[in-house]
């Protein structure tokens, strides 16, 4: 057949425009790489509060941006999610996320994964940087920054508790070498050495994230140092809270003490609006978990990620806007 002058003109404008509509519909429409792909999440269990939280959050948004996300934890045990590892190695997914129990038991199963040629995304535990080649992105805290947050939030309280710039304090830890609890410990402790010289940290107790190991943590140092103590830095809210209880049967009042916390948790804001707990510094497991599965998507449909994406910190007294700042997690209530 044979088409005049003008009427392949408009064949041609014709076609034209059904390029131009097939590329709008693909921008609002984009194929999705991640659609259908199998991701393996090998975290922590439900044990654990900030944990339960991350994973309910990861599940649901995975579902809704319709990622095959499987999950897989297990009870802080290092060589049970090494195991965990060269099963899922051996699933052969399209990515694998990473909640390292111990980043640095977690190396070897690491180098087996990128050996195995699968993209590994790491999420709350970073382990030591100068081994980053193992991993395309470590999303999550940025626990030596909370560290140094809550040093401005302990001299500030003081400040408002009329403490002066001189005194005691006890510090609660994490599992006592575990990542987390090593950076918020030296981020805390050299920047009170620089911003308040004469605020001491004079005990340190391991309270493994947990608020009944803390409360025995808190009282032990507290039995040992007596009524000179003017604050308590608690590496998570939870443990604050423990502290809190060990404070107060000891005869001292947490709302004329600086305690400091990090989470922004339910306790911790329940112990905010009492007056009990200072401060606390945010860090949201639905953020956590909602970088990660946006990581996971963009790897898929081939974007570039940087290497650190670390989720929101700000610091949060009674003074601020809590229920705005400090989100309700997952099956909690206010």
């Amino acid at each position: 057949m044979h088409l005049t002058t003008s009427a392949a003109s408009v064949m041609r404008r014709a076609t034209g425009i059904v390029a131009l509509v097939a590329a709008a519909t693909a921008m609002i429409n984009p194929v999705h790489a991640a659609a259908g792909a199998k991701v393996i999440l090998l975290g922590a269990d439900d044990v654990c509060g900030y944990c339960a939280a991350y994973n309910t959050t990861a599940q649901q948004y995975a579902k809704q941006k319709g990622l095959d996300l499987k999950l897989v934890t297990n009870k802080f045990d290092a060589a049970e999610q090494a195991a965990q590892v060269d099963q899922a190695i051996a699933q052969k997914p399209a990515v694998i996320l990473l909640w390292a129990i111990d980043g640095t038991a977690l190396l070897p199963s690491m180098h087996k994964i990128q050996r195995a040629g699968i993209p590994l995304l790491l999420t709350d535990v970073l382990p030591d940087q100068k081994y980053d080649n193992l991993w395309v992105q470590y999303s999550g805290g940025n626990y030596e920054a909370e560290g140094r947050a809550a040093a401005h939030l302990m001299v500030d309280g003081f400040k408002a508790r009329g403490l002066g710039t001189t005194g005691d304090i006890i510090e609660i830890t994490g599992y006592t070498g575990q990542a987390q609890s090593i950076s918020r410990q030296k981020g805390f402790q050299d920047e009170l050495a620089k911003i308040a010289p004469g605020i001491k940290v004079v005990g340190i107790q391991p309270g493994n994230w947990d608020q009944g190991t803390s409360t025995n943590a808190a009282a032990g140092l507290l039995t040992k140092f007596g009524k000179s103590i003017k604050g308590i830095y608690a590496q998570e809210d939870a443990m604050a809270a423990g502290a809190i209880v060990a404070a107060e049967r000891a005869g001292l009042a947490p709302s004329q003490l600086s305690v400091v916390g990090i989470g922004c948790e339910p306790v911790g804001v329940e112990l905010l609006k009492s007056g009990k707990l200072y401060g606390t510094v945010l860090q949201s497991p639905m953020d956590e978990a909602h970088y990660t599965i946006n990581s996971a998507i963009d790897l898929l449909n081939g974007k570039k990620l940087d290497k650190l994406r670390y989720v929101p910190m700000p610091s949060v007294t009674a003074k601020d806007d809590i229920e705005q700042v400090c989100k309700p997690w997952p099956g909690t209530t206010r």
